[in-house]
């Protein structure tokens, strides 16, 4: 089969077998599974990858799904669902995503009022329903454990974000040479590390391009090297390099902690110390964790920048 054929049987398995399976077991992988048809399973995943949490997907493909997506669309939409398989994307706000945007979110989420003008800005804030991580944690059963460590529920903290002193010309022009600096002796140490793969060095160079105070995703880092958001992952969770090169920046596409199990990761023993680096570089959250704003996508491997464009020559 072709690359393309087996991302389709790979999407189609996974929508229509393994979620399906998993929700009518109750898995401990999600507190609640909304959903256990597999035609619901394909809605949410794709409703939140091919029409971006905005729109229902078949606004921008045509029906049937699985035979116009293209190949990034099915990447998409299996690391989705891999996603809900781990426990690292809460499928109940997937769901409720999905039903805001088909305009049909009054009956299941009676409770929600939907903010309209978060979804116009793009911002992936969740209101509603869905019990605050606290209130999950003490609605679990004390005897029952969980199969896996990163099927449990984040115990982070989000107090409300403290903004940042203003900073004067002269702060300014200090901390741009310092920055610069800091940034070229990270470069220098990429380059030179003697075991990491041509892509792990490409990945850690791009991820520097994300500036202090703002925050990209796995799913954006996956689009602009041409891989999965699950490679970006495993090489986040390896970083030899943090935080000065900074994979605390990168999140999870829902705009939680997210993660793929590393010490920096949503479980990780360096969680909070990630919301402490985001907030303190200027992101702010919203009450149930989830970050403000849109991610960073502008990406570049600092090859226009002349007193550094010697450390990125071998990195394509």
């Amino acid at each position: 089969m072709s690359a393309l054929e087996n991302l389709r049987a790979e999407w189609k398995t996974l929508y229509s077998q393994t979620l399906p399976a998993l929700a009518r077991a109750h898995d401990s992988a999600q507190p609640k599974w909304p959903v256990t048809l597999d035609h619901c399973f394909a809605r949410i995943i794709l409703d939140n990858t091919v029409g971006n949490g905005q729109q229902q997907w078949d606004k921008v493909i045509a029906k049937p799904a699985i035979k116009n997506m293209d190949e990034q669309q099915l990447r998409d939409a299996i690391d989705l669902g891999l996603h809900i398989l781990a426990g690292e994307s809460d499928l109940c706000h997937l769901d409720e995503l999905s039903l805001r945007c088909r305009g049909k979110n009054e009956g299941k989420y009676a409770t929600i009022s939907p903010r309209q003008s978060d979804a116009a800005e793009g911002h992936s804030t969740r209101i509603g329903e869905k019990r605050s991580l606290e209130d999950r944690m003490k609605s679990e059963s004390p005897g029952k454990k969980r199969s896996k460590q990163y099927h449990t529920q984040s115990t982070l903290q989000f107090e409300p974000t403290v903004v940042a002193p203003e900073r004067t010309p002269a702060t300014n022009n200090a901390l741009d040479v310092e920055d610069n600096e800091q940034l070229q002796r990270a470069l220098h140490r990429i380059q030179v590390h003697a075991t990491l793969t041509p892509y792990r060095k490409k990945l850690y160079t791009v991820l520097l391009s994300v500036p202090r105070g703002r925050y990209t995703t796995y799913a954006a880092m996956s689009d602009y090297l041409n891989s999965s958001a699950r490679a970006v992952g495993s090489g986040m969770r390896n970083n030899p390099f943090a935080p000065d090169v900074p994979c605390h920046r990168v999140l999870a596409a829902s705009g939680e902690i997210g993660g793929f199990n590393g010490q920096w990761g949503k479980e990780g023993k360096y969680a909070n110390k990630k919301i402490e680096l985001l907030r303190n570089e200027g992101v702010m959250f919203d009450p149930k964790g989830r970050v403000v704003g849109e991610p960073f996508r502008k990406f570049h491997t600092f090859e226009d920048i002349p007193r550094i464009k010697h450390l990125a020559t071998h990195l394509d």
